[in-house]
């Protein structure tokens, strides 16, 4: 299934639009199209004012004077002095209530500033559109803007490649901001995920594509033996490795009973305290570490009944704050432990390599067979640290030789 696109309805660039339709601007034929929207964050409680981000698509310099700019809550303002966009730029068009000593880190420049008591995007239901003599050159409209915990901080963008020449209108899709998991190039100030006046980067649902949105039945393992499964997080646990909780992360979406979900919490306030001094393992540290013990604990407390809840309940209300302990990640750690939104899955190849490799389903040929074949299989300490040195050495080496 899509990911957080199934969530909100959208009709972007050129959809129900003429496509031969042009208007005058000054002495130029402005096409519909050659001026698209392409990323845009609303206003909603707790955050800056918003803010939209024009592209011209076109070859030749665009100049918007004149032209309109509507909102879905009937808004508007008229650019009224030259406002040139180079052609292949972007523009951003923030409100004055943004922050723009923060917006500009990534923009460079805001090319206009609105008055939000006059126009300002909302959570929706809202719109963008743009107007030059009366015809539309580009609209999107939203229901709704919610990106998950950190509403206020993930641009909602359209997705990229959609701007190449061969995409049509069939492929006009949009998106949240890819996670900052593996850069942070696109994170700007404390909690913007964002990529206001610059090339959208990849979508969420291309960081994470395996991973689903409030969707148990899809990631549903069955057979699972817990017992043995429980046995071989703790084994797992008892390594003081940053992957250590990663067992109980690739549980976290099952049903599981009463019984085991009292074993999980035990195993939770056991050792969370000592992943924040376990040894890093390649990418993976004790930011990473904390951030994934907290996230299984709560969508198991999440997904359960009452009965799985009330086991969980202490280590819940310990886990679902963890991000606010965290040098890195607190934002998607925030988005896992209190989104409306439960995000399910195995997220990305690595994650479901790993579940394979420490998850015990007997007669299922993807996972592990018993606890014993664990023990048997499992990496020693001592290769668990050549393999971090010679990680270590490689990302020293590489930069020597781009």
């Amino acid at each position: 299934m899509p990911l957080l696109s199934t969530l909100i309805f959208l009709l972007s660039a050129g959809v129900n639009l003429s496509a031969n339709a042009s208007a005058i601007v000054g002495a130029q034929s402005v096409q519909v199209g050659d001026v698209r929207i392409t990323e845009l964050m609303a206003k909603i409680e707790g955050n800056d004012g918003s803010w939209f981000e024009l592209f011209n698509s076109t070859d030749h310099d665009v100049d918007l004077n004149g032209c309109t700019l509507s909102s879905g809550n009937e808004e508007q303002f008229v650019l009224q002095a030259p406002l040139l966009i180079s052609a292949g730029n972007y523009s951003v068009f923030a409100s004055d209530r943004s922050n723009l000593a923060l917006l500009t880190l990534v923009a460079g420049e805001v090319a206009y500033q609105y008055r939000a008591t006059e126009f300002e995007l909302t959570g929706g239901p809202d719109a963008v559109s743009l107007s030059c003599n009366e015809v539309v050159i580009d609209t999107v409209s939203y229901a709704s803007y919610r990106p998950g915990a950190a509403t206020q901080s993930r641009g909602w963008q359209l997705a990229p490649g959609v701007l190449d020449a061969s995409a049509t209108d069939k492929d006009i899709s949009w998106c949240y901001t890819g996670l900052p998991i593996l850069s942070e190039d696109y994170l700007y100030g404390d909690d913007n995920v964002a990529s206001p006046g610059r090339a959208n980067p990849r979508c969420t649902e291309n960081v994470l594509p395996y991973l689903y949105i409030n969707d148990q039945n899809a990631v549903s393992v069955e057979g699972i033996d817990f017992a043995q499964t429980l046995k071989v997080a703790e084994a797992e646990l008892q390594r003081n490795l940053a992957t250590a909780p990663l067992t109980i992360w690739a549980l976290r979406d099952q049903a599981v009973t009463p019984e085991v979900a009292g074993a999980i919490a035990a195993l939770y306030v056991a050792y969370i305290d000592s992943l924040y001094t376990a040894e890093t393992v390649t990418l993976i540290d004790w930011n990473h570490a904390v951030w994934h013990f907290a996230w299984a604990i709560a969508n198991l407390y999440r997904n359960g009944d009452e009965a799985v809840k009330s086991q969980l309940q202490l280590a819940y209300d310990d886990a679902k704050n963890r991000h606010a302990t965290l040098e890195r990640f607190q934002l998607v750690a925030l988005d896992h432990a209190q989104s409306e939104d439960i995000s399910m899955g195995n997220a990305h190849e690595p994650g479901f390599n790993y579940a394979k490799t420490h998850v015990v389903v007997p007669g299922n040929p993807l996972y592990l067979q018993s606890f014993e074949q664990y023990l048997e299989d499992r990496p020693s300490d001592f290769s668990v640290a050549v393999i971090g040195i010679l990680y270590e050495l490689k990302v020293f080496f590489d930069p020597l030789f781009d």
